[in-house]
């Protein structure tokens, strides 16, 4: 019954019941900035940059700036496109490296044409280009092109590419990957867009149609595992220099939230920790990382210039902030690589009731601060610790595990003969099965015992020492119970009473 009041009081202000925003709405939260952009969708009144646009778009800035522009092709998406990356650069030695993404949702167009503007003006602004004497910076601008060519926030075969940084069962993810461990990035930022209206809000506003009043939202790594010193730079320079810059230009912002229902209950999630997003996988891969939702899916070409310039502005301050912070910014980097803390294997976000939010109520035309259920992710409770190994050791069987942690560049030896080694065991004590599908599976969640034991591993096991720079990762990978990973995603096989393919050697 709201939803057809809704749908009545839509039609009579004038405004289709399908559509994301109003004009009085547009005009009053979010008018576009007095600013010419010369990208190829602000050349056209209708639609997004094609592929074919973007390509032209690439080539040309190279050929125009061949000194400092570098145009690479760095995979090819399912159905054959190549997935192009520029690098921008004054040559040089030991320069701090930023990695900017666009497109991984294909329904997401702000992230490339904000990305597109970015490297037009690190070519042309002399106060930009001279970040150039500290920085390199490597920007993917569309990395689910085939979803990007159809307006589909999935890949080709329907996987959401942004839950796939853990089991990378598409070209588009082994490929962000393999430019991960070619680049070894300081900085990673992904450039996202989200839906500012949704049917969730209603329930907590006593049917009131509402929409998020953000122009972006931070999404950076909860995930307890993360290097706290990758934590603190993020806490200390990158959120709140890009949040004064906000406050200057008159964008909105928060700390990325989204809904779920719990048994009838809407509830907030705020902020994120999943090793299947990017943001968190780049971190534990030791980059300082965050995911920036700007506002806009289902607002078709309505504010698309402001999506964009938000898009290019945060891509600028967090430049800045890098450059002005050079010597934390490679202490934190280098302190992760080397961070050895106990493995937090589950972990709850931090309950909060009456946590306030706002909303701009689309029918009154102004804003409202709504008390919610709010689960906390950066406030995240550890549930289970475990002490970290000196290497785990992998069952010969366990090829797919093997070949994922390859294409990570996680440092794997092969054993030539039979070994015998005094490991740590896990049985499964309890095995659930979820009712959601992630990438076409049904996850596996497992309690497990460990057990000390004397096992023989045979030629062709793998030793995986935990001495590397990836290592943090490895252990959300492996440690059964870990969300997300092996045996959570089914990579590794688990059932009740059965011993797992893969081990621990604590010293």
């Amino acid at each position: 019954m709201k939803r057809i009041l809704l749908i009545l009081c839509l039609l009579l202000s004038g405004l289709p019941f399908y559509a994301q925003q109003t004009g009085k709405v547009t005009a009053k939260f979010f008018p576009d900035p007095q600013v010419d952009m010369d990208t190829p969708a602000f050349a056209k009144k209708h639609g997004f940059t094609t592929y074919r646009e973007l390509m032209t778009f690439l080539h040309d800035l190279a050929t125009a700036h061949p000194e400092w522009v570098k145009l690479q092709i760095v995979g090819r998406t399912q159905r054959g496109r190549e997935i192009p990356m520029i690098k921008v650069s004054k040559g040089g030695s030991d320069k701090l490296r930023v990695l900017y993404t666009g497109c991984v949702h294909g329904n997401e167009p702000a992230g490339t044409e904000g990305l597109l503007y970015f490297m037009k003006q690190l070519t042309r602004d002399p106060q930009l280009s001279a970040l150039l004497d500290k920085m390199d910076f490597y920007i993917l601008p569309s990395v689910n092109i085939d979803g990007s060519e159809q307006g589909e926030r999935l890949t080709a075969n329907g996987i959401d590419l942004n839950r796939d940084q853990t089991l990378l069962s598409t070209p588009e993810a082994r490929t962000l990957q393999r430019v991960a461990l070619t680049v070894k990035p300081h900085l990673f930022i992904d450039f996202h867009e989200y839906k500012p209206l949704r049917a969730s809000y209603e329930e907590v506003t006593d049917g009131l149609l509402v929409t998020n009043p953000n122009d972006f939202m931070f999404l950076w790594s909860s995930n307890p595992n993360v290097s706290p010193a990758l934590r603190a730079v993020v806490d200390d320079f990158y959120v709140p220099e890009a949040s004064r810059m906000a406050d200057a230009e008159g964008l909105t912002h928060h700390t990325y939230f989204t809904t779920k229902s719990n048994r009838g209950e809407i509830i907030f999630n705020i902020g994120g920790s999943s090793p299947r997003s990017s943001t968190n996988i780049m971190a534990l891969r030791g980059a300082i990382s965050m995911l920036m939702e700007v506002r806009g899916v289902g607002l078709g070409r309505t504010s698309y210039k402001r999506r964009v310039y938000t898009v290019y502005k945060l891509a600028e301050s967090f430049a800045r902030t890098t450059f002005e912070h050079e010597d934390q910014i490679r202490k934190a980097v280098d302190e992760s690589a080397h961070y050895n803390g106990d493995i937090a294997v589950t972990f709850r976000s931090k309950p909060a009731s009456d946590y306030p939010l706002n909303f701009i109520d689309m029918l009154a035309c102004k804003e409202i601060t709504v008390p919610v259920e709010a689960r906390i992710a950066p406030e995240s409770e550890v549930v289970l610790t475990r002490e970290r190994p000196v290497a785990y050791y992998l069952d010969a069987n366990q090829n797919r595990a093997v070949e994922i942690l390859q294409h990570y560049g996680v440092e794997l030896e092969r054993l030539e003969s039979p070994e015998t080694v005094e490991l740590e065991c896990y049985t499964v004590t309890k095995a659930v099965e979820s009712h959601d599908l992630v990438a076409g599976i049904l996850p596996l969640n497992v309690v497990t015992n460990t057990s000390n034991r004397t096992i023989t591993l045979p030629a062709g096991s793998y030793r995986i020492p935990m001495s590397q720079p990836l290592a943090t990762l490895v252990t959300v990978l492996l440690e059964p119970e870990s969300a997300n990973g092996f045996v959570n995603y089914r990579v590794i096989d688990a059932a009740v009473n059965n011993t797992l393919g893969v081990y621990r050697k604590m010293k």
